[in-house]
């Protein structure tokens, strides 16, 4: 059984939000503040809305912290489409005190930051894995020294603590025709969103277009495209699948988010009631981490009962024929892009962490 346990929490890591004493009316007293608001009231900035799972886990253990602390520590998830900011703003919210609590995907900020695209470079494991078996992988891969290193500087920086972290699901290509292996790809027009994609695309013989997401339906409505790269939720989630008509399986990386608290109002915090968000925050990404691992294969048979879908899981040989490509004109393009003194340094500590035997 894999341990779902975060590699990446920082011990005892939350914070706390506004407080609030009392509420008064002029002229009159209200009522007890202690009968209707929480000692501290936070926001948690989520990039999905509560209509998706890993938010609905969050809020029931947002629900339960309130619950076991007596009310002392009430959370708000709020979801940052309907907020005037943005994941990729997500650490700058607790260095500017708009915030107490937030996800972090950090594959948004990585034009800001690209020395943290180095554990989420394509194709970096030897071999297809399985979601359960990429989890602990790239938990190593981000406790790799290079990397955790940049991470710490950065949340430093902000002054930002990581609280827990989780998965979303693999990374594949969902395409409007069946391709049985990489010669598949020539000619298509895939959706990407990173540079590092795009350099990826381009060397299989496919075009690369970027597009914002609200855009794709219709793009491939129209065929202006024949695919995207993105997770399996994608095809239900914003309904995707309806304009698709197949997978091809490499699972060739995981992103992750991170959940941040900031260390001013963590040390807000009664003991008690840091020890009490800490638990109960590792509790949900467990939850997380466990549903991703367990939906995934659930919802390939879901995309071919209801949509369709043809479903088709790389070779052995054919994933090892794109890593190849990968290892050739991916990675050394991003080790330019950052700088060969810093580069290096970091993809070879990501390949270490993994067990890959190739060093740059």
């Amino acid at each position: 059984m894999i341990d779902l346990r975060a590699i990446l929490r920082e011990p005892w890591a939350a914070f706390r939000g506004l407080a609030i004493g009392g509420l008064a009316a002029t002229g009159f007293t209200m009522f007890a503040a202690s009968a209707s608001a929480a000692e501290f009231e936070w926001r948690y900035y989520s990039v999905s809305p509560l209509g998706h799972p890993y938010s609905q886990i969050l809020d029931k253990h947002f629900k339960e912290i309130q619950k076991r602390s007596g009310d002392k520590l009430k959370i708000d998830l709020v979801y940052f489409g309907e907020t005037p900011y943005k994941g990729a703003e997500a650490e700058k919210l607790m260095r500017d005190g708009l915030g107490e609590m937030t996800e972090w995907l950090v594959g948004y900020s990585t034009s800001t930051y690209p020395l943290l695209s180095a554990p989420e470079l394509p194709f970096l494991p030897t071999a297809a894995m399985k979601p359960a078996d990429q989890i602990p992988a790239l938990d190593k891969a981000w406790q790799s020294p290079s990397v955790a290193a940049e991470l710490q500087g950065i949340l430093d920086r902000h002054k930002a603590v990581r609280l827990s972290r989780f998965y979303w699901p693999p990374q594949n290509h969902w395409l409007n025709k069946a391709i049985d292996g990489p010669a598949g790809f020539k000619g298509l027009k895939i959706r990407e969103y990173s540079a590092e994609g795009i350099d990826f695309t381009t060397a299989i013989g496919a075009t690369p277009v970027s597009m914002t997401a609200p855009d794709v339906y219709a793009a491939l409505q129209r065929g202006a495209l024949d695919g995207v790269v993105t997770a399996s939720t994608s095809m239900t989630g914003i309904k995707w699948g309806e304009v698709l008509k197949a997978g091809y399986i490499t699972n060739f990386k995981l992103t992750i988010s991170l959940i941040l608290v900031s260390q001013r109002e963590y040390d807000k915090l009664p003991p008690d009631v840091q020890k009490i968000l800490t638990e109960e925050v590792n509790k949900a990404t467990d939850e997380i981490l466990a549903f991703m691992v367990d939906n995934e294969t659930k919802l390939h048979e879901q995309l071919k009962k209801d949509y369709g879908f043809t479903i088709t899981y790389a070779k052995p040989e054919d994933y090892t024929a794109l890593r190849k490509v990968a290892q050739e004109a991916v990675w050394p393009a991003w080790v330019n892009r950052v700088g060969p003194e810093v580069g290096k340094p970091l993809i070879n500590d990501v390949l270490t962490a993994l067990g890959a035997p190739e060093r740059l």
